[in-house]
């Protein structure tokens, strides 16, 4: 399949706005509303420029799956001197059984010393060739807490990591 990514898209909406705007230019419309349209079409030119780094892979800040693969991490440590809040960014591929995980997804979490800490392990584990299993510990209250708090990221989330066993391959 024949994907063209933003530039398809920028050339999509070029092209709408070019028809929409010989449209106006030989309609018999009211100026305000050949006017309004041409508005409309240049804030939507807008939303989906904003609206796009989502889907181009960057972290999302929804819950984490119950089970879990650590496939890599990356911590980013609070900077008093500016003020920024620091981050644990995740990526996982969720775990139905082990033989199947799903594709992987990055996730968002606030940081905190005690996460940073697991992730530290978790990531030393990782380089030693290890894999590790992640599990959410009392997800049940997390949604709890999540649902009135803002989307900035997962707040007081509880993550134990453990070594996946080495899978166990039939003799030929």
């Amino acid at each position: 399949m024949f994907i063209l990514g933003i530039p398809g898209l920028v050339a999509a909406y070029v092209l709408i706005g070019l028809i929409l705007l010989s449209i106006n230019l030989y309609s018999n419309w009211s100026w305000k509303v050949k006017a309004g349209t041409i508005i409309l079409t240049s804030v939507f030119y807008i939303v989906t420029y904003l609206s796009y780094p989502p889907l181009l892979g960057w972290p999302t800040s929804e819950i984490l799956p119950e089970r879990f693969q650590l496939i890599a991490a990356h911590v980013r440590q609070p900077n008093k001197i500016t003020g920024e809040g620091g981050a644990v960014y995740l990526w996982v591929s969720r775990i139905e059984n082990l033989a199947s995980p799903s594709p992987p997804r990055a996730h968002r979490l606030e940081y905190s010393n005690a996460l940073h800490e697991m992730v530290i392990k978790a990531n030393s584990n990782l380089n030693k060739g290890i894999a590790q299993l992640g599990e959410v510990e009392d997800r049940d209250n997390i949604i709890d807490e999540l649902r009135d708090a803002p989307r900035s990221g997962q707040e007081s989330i509880k993550i134990q990591f453990y070594d996946l066993p080495d899978p166990m391959f039939p003799d030929k």
